[in-house]
């Protein structure tokens, strides 16, 4: 017995120093705070649409990251961000796998199509970027219910979007251009290495959401029906390289996605068709100066009436393009931009457009001091005609940690 004791004892012995050596565990954590003083000048469409002229608007993320990379070259890693506004809600967490074949995430994290996708030069990025964080525009008294796609079915692109008293989210024209029709979703995306600056992307999702386990226990989900959409798709590429002394960057985007049911639902309205969103975009940087422009256009088909008879079904489409340039010397940042974003739905028209011109400081390692100032107007075509015309003006900081 003490021969096979010891014959064991040496065996765990070899096998504990013949196994690998445990990759080292990095933790780090992260997050940003945006902090505004915002005024505003919007014109109002009745009396009873009373806007505040002066507001604080606070943006703020805690990001949680753990990294392991074994002896293989294998990095595995997993990201948590949660929202802190009057409670802490998850925003992302994902785990992701990366060597020198590329990198996959796996959990809810933005697709493809976003992660490669080309941003035009910006006054600011939070009040003018690709996803702004400050918007301008207080639309309460127009009338585009028949636009909007309801966020129950889990989108979030551009339909969403418009201004209503019918939908949530009611009184807000979101004048961005991320191409992310879905975001908070459980998908899986791979994105090749970078060969020659050139790098590709793609995405897949079974359903639109988050698909928290929140008490531990999995079973199969559940065809909502029309409040969800399945088989999301994205593709997209880009390219970032230099030719006689000059920054390029260049990419483009698709992405699809389709209804779970097609039986009409009064209340929602049935969609037809599925919903296809395409971006492209250029930069070009030399000496300090950038210019550059992006387009998205999204469209699909409705049934507005939600009764699966003639006379229902319309196509609507989306039309978004920016322009910016920038100088940036040392910590000193200047821009401008503009953007129009017209969407289009039957006999329903509405177009926005917006200049934004802005100067930024940055005062230490990942601290800006920034400042701005938006004008433009919206008019919606349905009957008779509504404009607005909007100016505000944005001081704030901008902190990443």
């Amino acid at each position: 017995m003490k021969k096979v004791l010891l014959a064991g004892t040496a065996l765990l012995g070899l096998a504990l120093t013949s196994a690998p050596a445990a990759a080292e565990l990095n933790l780090d954590l992260g997050g940003h705070f945006r902090g505004y003083g915002v005024f505003n000048d919007n014109d109002e469409v009745s009396a009873a649409d009373s806007l505040h002229s002066f507001d604080f608007r606070r943006d703020t993320e805690v990001h949680f990251t753990g990294e392991a990379t074994s002896d293989n070259g294998l990095t595995v890693g997993a990201h948590y961000e949660a929202f802190i506004g009057g409670d802490i809600a998850t925003d992302e967490a994902y785990a992701y796998f990366a060597g020198n074949w590329g990198r996959v995430n796996f959990g809810s994290e933005d697709g493809a199509a976003y992660l490669l996708q080309v941003a035009a030069p910006s006054a600011d990025s939070n009040v003018d970027g690709l996803r702004a964080a400050i918007q301008n525009i207080n639309a309460t008294g127009f009338d585009a219910a028949t636009v909007a796609i309801p966020a129950a079915a889990g989108y979030t692109g551009v339909f969403t979007d418009e201004f209503s008293s019918n939908v949530a989210g009611a009184g807000s024209l979101l004048l961005d251009y991320d191409h992310a029709d879905f975001q908070d979703t459980e998908r899986l995306t791979y994105l090749t290495p970078k060969w020659s600056g050139f790098q590709a992307g793609l995405s897949y999702a079974p359903e639109a959401g988050q698909k928290a386990i929140g008490n531990g226990l999995a079973q199969a989900g559940q065809d909502d029906g029309e409040n969800s959409f399945k088989n999301l798709w994205e593709a997209a590429a880009r390219w970032d390289g230099e030719f006689e002394g000059f920054g390029i960057s260049a990419g483009g985007g698709y992405s699809s996605s389709e209804l779970e049911g097609d039986t009409a639902v009064s209340t929602v309205g049935e969609y037809s068709d599925d919903i296809e969103t395409w971006n492209a975009g250029l930069n070009v940087a030399f000496r300090g100066f950038s210019v550059g422009g992006a387009y998205l256009v999204s469209e699909t088909e409705v049934d507005t009436n939600g009764s699966g008879v003639a006379g229902g079904a319309s196509a609507r489409e989306s039309d978004t393009w920016v322009v910016g340039a920038a100088w940036d010397n040392g910590p000193y940042h200047v821009g401008v931009s503009y953007i129009d974003q017209e969407i289009d739905v039957a006999a329903d028209t509405i177009d926005a457009d917006r200049w934004t011109a802005g100067v930024g400081y940055t005062y230490g390692p990942g601290m800006s001091f920034r400042g701005a100032v938006a004008m433009g107007e919206v008019e919606e075509t349905i009957g008779a005609d509504t404009s607005e015309d909007f100016t505000q003006v944005t001081v704030g900081t901008d902190i990443q940690f």
